[in-house]
């Protein structure tokens, strides 16, 4: 449950529901006014042991592809189905797509699975299973892969077009909803000024948050060349869960250092 604010009694009052208890902060009203961020909030949780995880509530989610086949739709609807019913790790819900989807592409993984680290996932069974790999365009411009089990690629699509829809609600201790980020994807289009205009808000940025609403398939890639450019963003570890792969796991989240909150 989010993060309330009060003022009250000439004190700051920061109430926060979590674990199945209720935790309240007090600071004096001349001391917090405005000086109390999020991530001393969070530091303060962590100290005395409550967890800072991030909670995505998936209402709605749905990738298309403009020329998918029935066949395909069922084969990830089966393996999105299995992969709930095993809360299956990462590594695992892509051995059970590339076991039961014939053929796989690096711009659905991600999307579809909630993959974080995809060329790395791929690199780590390419040689157990000798995956088949062909060349293909993603929404007339971009390129990448195709990987399958199956020795004939031949009727497999040259170009892909894709289209993510989603209605998600994000939920922390800190009080962070959707809405900010929200608001920069509607506000630019490019993934990595997205990313950029997100960290220089103050906002943490997770994998998850770059897949949701930014675009960003390959999140820590995007950081690194903006630390390249000047901008110095940390690195830290929360935890997340998702009720689509119903799993809960740490990732990486990635702040701007001096940033506003």
């Amino acid at each position: 449950m989010p993060l309330r604010r009060y003022a009250a009694f000439r004190s700051e009052i920061f109430i926060a529901e979590t674990a199945g208890f209720r935790l309240i902060v007090c600071f004096p009203l001349h001391l917090a006014a405005g000086k109390i961020s999020n991530s001393i909030l969070n530091c303060i949780l962590k100290g005395i042991g409550v967890s800072s995880s991030i909670d995505y509530q998936i209402e709605k989610y749905c990738l298309t592809e403009r020329g998918e086949s029935p066949r395909l739709t069922r084969q990830w609807a089966d393996v999105i189905a299995e992969c709930q019913d095993k809360k299956a790790g990462a590594e695992e819900r892509l051995r059970i797509a590339l076991l039961n989807v014939d053929y796989v592409t690096s711009f659905e993984l991600p999307f579809r699975l909630l993959l974080v680290r995809t060329p790395q996932l791929i690199a780590s069974v390419r040689d157990e299973w000798q995956l088949n790999q062909k060349n293909v365009v993603f929404n007339g411009k971009r390129f990448g892969c195709v990987w399958s089990l199956k020795a004939d690629l031949s009727g497999i699509p040259d170009e892909f077009h894709y289209h993510l829809s989603n209605r998600i609600r994000r939920v922390d201790v800190s009080g962070i909803t959707a809405a900010p980020y929200q608001q920069i994807a509607k506000t630019v289009k490019s993934p990595r000024e997205r990313l950029r205009m997100a960290l220089e808000a103050g906002l943490p940025v997770t994998a998850l948050e770059g897949l949701f609403w930014f675009g960003i398939q390959r999140i820590a890639a995007d950081v690194l060349r903006l630390r390249k450019a000047g901008m110095a963003i940390s690195t830290s570890e929360t935890e997340v869960f998702d009720n689509l792969t119903d799993t809960h796991r740490r990732v990486p989240v990635y702040r701007c250092d001096g940033c506003s909150e």
